[in-house]
């Protein structure tokens, strides 16, 4: 055994880990999964890259080799730095759960996307980030290994930015199982400490233009005029929240909507049992974990219909709405506060379906896929490719200072 507690002479794989502190669905799964990988090595040694040393303390109490490559260019990290590193320490497989691989690299990569939410939904993304996702995202698409994605509508989107549909595998998240439906002294606790003190539809999530936070306050005001209830929104703000947050003073709902920011996780559970139902109107889900967590809980869920995961996610277990229409989005909240009947089947029927979604089943597919790509013999490289990588990374390292200082400041706007 080495020091990181592999055996030696396994199979060596990197795990790109820079975005590992940042708020979000994808860091959800990053966390999970590759504790699950760590804590079941199963003949792998792990090297857990990270570009910043805060970023050691997610998996400080975990075996595996951590390595900080400090580099805060993000788009050389990627190309750059970590496939560097793989080639200079004998990796056999680099993996990367935020849908960024390198494009040149000698060493194999495995690659997780969600979705094509950038493409699908681009208008609503920063134009650096436009950009970036319609050039380099259908890239990373075609030249990964492999890749995971988390349903079937999620497979036919990769397979649409050119993946090939015989090198993708669908893994759905999660659920934690702590997540279950919360005793009453919980959740009074919880509602006393957050100041609610009326009934409350939950939204859970990250307030960005794709959540179609405008939507649900258009509803909301709608509800709100036959409803004694209140809207409450718990999740991190990200781009263009400002402008997300800007109808409930247009429509003064200051008294009604409640913003609680971050909550932690021993809080989630008190958080979604105590409320009416679960409000997730997305304009598009790469998954949409609230809508399991929330069934787990006990509490009734509506979301949006459309081509994206969050009906496939919910499998007959919810109620769909219109996520143009604030008239379709109210009428679906009103459905679940008023039907005595229809709350108690969504309830039934979420308590069979959010216990489906397993962490441990989810990290040991993922362990499954690592190992046979780590099982495989490498390609002998092409004459090109050592042309194509130096052609790649001189990019990447002349436009990174320029990239990060447009880029800077994304999350904050």
């Amino acid at each position: 055994m080495t020091g990181t507690g592999a055996v030696a002479g396994a199979p060596k794989v990197g795990v790109m880990l820079r975005h590992v502190t940042a708020p979000g669905g994808v860091t959800v799964f990053t966390r999970r999964v590759v504790r699950w990988l760590l804590t079941h090595p199963r003949g792998v040694e792990y090297h857990l890259l990270y570009s910043d040393p805060s970023q050691r303390e997610v998996f400080a109490d975990l075996p595996g080799k951590h390595v900080v490559l400090e580099d805060k260019a993000r788009l050389r990290w990627d190309q750059v730095t970590a496939p560097r590193y793989a080639e200079e320490h004998g990796l056999a497989l680099l993996f990367n759960c935020k849908f960024s691989v390198p494009l040149a690299a000698k060493v194999p990569t495995l690659i997780v996307i969600p979705g094509r939410e950038q493409l699908a939904m681009a208008h609503v993304f920063p134009w650096y980030n436009r950009w970036y996702n319609r050039l380099l995202v259908p890239a990373f698409c075609r030249s990964a290994g492999a890749l995971i994605t988390h349903t079937e509508i999620g497979r036919e989107d990769c397979v649409m930015m050119g993946a090939r549909p015989e090198s993708i595998t669908v893994i759905p998240h999660g659920v934690d199982p702590y997540l279950r439906p919360a005793p009453e002294e919980a959740k009074r606790a919880l509602k006393a400490r957050l100041g609610l003190t009326r009934p409350y539809v939950l939204f859970l999530g990250g307030i960005t233009p794709l959540k179609n936070i405008g939507n649900l306050l258009r509803a909301f005001a709608r509800l709100a005029q036959s409803h004694d209830v209140d809207l409450v929104l718990a999740g991190f703000k990200r781009w263009s929240f400002e402008r997300e947050l800007a109808p409930i003073a247009e429509l003064g709902l200051q008294d009604r909507v409640k913003y609680v920011g971050y909550v932690p996780d021993e809080d989630l559970a008190a958080l979604y049992s105590a409320a009416e139902c679960l409000a997730l109107p997305s304009w598009y889900e790469g998954f949409g974990i609230p809508i399991v967590e929330a069934m787990s809980c006990g509490t009734p869920v509506v979301t949006s219909s459309g081509r994206h995961a969050a009906p496939e996610v919910a499998g007959g277990a919810a109620v769909l709405v219109d996520p143009a229409d604030p008239a379709s989005i109210a009428a679906g909240l009103s459905r679940v506060l008023d039907d005595p009947k229809l709350r108690a089947e969504l309830v039934a029927k979420g308590l069979v379906r959010g216990p489906q979604f397993d962490w441990d089943v989810t990290g040991r597919r993922t362990a499954e896929v690592i190992e046979s790509l780590v099982a495989r013999p490498q390609r002998r490289e092409g004459a090109w490719a050592a042309v194509k990588r130096g052609v790649v990374r001189g990019t990447a390292s002349a436009s990174a200072v320029v990239t990060e200082r447009i880029a800077g400041g994304f999350y904050k706007k």
